[in-house]
């Protein structure tokens, strides 16, 4: 299971690259093509704006796998294992109803939406929508997963961590006996 997931997080980031890189190949184009030979690509500005939609709707998929989204894990870091695995828990089964709602509006807009095309490409914007909906399919396989590695393989200290990297920034903040000495 492990493997699978790898591939598929390899997958993602191989997608989201040439997603960047097709988008900053278009802009940049249509920027020296504008400036300099004052001319266009006329589709540019709409595939680029599709491109960076799906980029990032596809990097929360991304980053839900590897736990590198923002949160507040302060408290959770000090509750005894147990308590930390009913914590992702809880938060994985709130967030995986956010993730019906947000399928379910995806899919609702993309199905407004598929009659109506963009001006220039003429790609219909439930394509646009189409985004929200594998999002909202990506992050609830992901929530499933890290559930499931936290309350099977709960003895490994990174499947019950909520947010990876945390321990970056705690040295950085002041402690009680910085502020006792500020005050002196």
């Amino acid at each position: 299971m492990d493997r699978l997931t790898a591939l598929v997080a390899k997958a993602l980031e191989v997608l989201i690259v040439a997603c960047l890189a097709l988008m900053a190949l278009l802009v940049f184009g249509n920027v020296v093509l504008r400036y300099g030979f004052n001319s266009g690509i006329a589709f540019s500005e709409e595939v680029s704006r599709l491109l960076f939609v799906w980029l990032v709707f596809l990097g929360t998929v991304l980053a839900s796998r590897e736990h590198a989204h923002l949160g507040v894990d302060s408290l959770v870091r000090r509750l005894p294992k147990p308590a930390r695995q009913a914590c992702v828990l809880v938060s994985g089964v709130l967030m995986i109803v956010m993730c019906g709602l947000l399928f379910w509006g995806a899919w609702q807009q993309a199905g407004i939406n598929l009659d109506n095309a963009m001006p220039v490409t003429g790609i219909p914007y439930a394509v646009l929508y189409a985004a929200g909906v594998a999002a909202a399919l990506g992050l609830t396989v992901s929530i499933f997963y890290n559930i499931f590695q936290a309350l099977v393989h709960g003895e490994r200290e990174a499947n019950i961590e909520m947010v990876q990297h945390g321990d970056l920034i705690e040295p950085a903040l002041p402690t009680h006996e910085d502020d006792r000495e500020a005050r002196r």
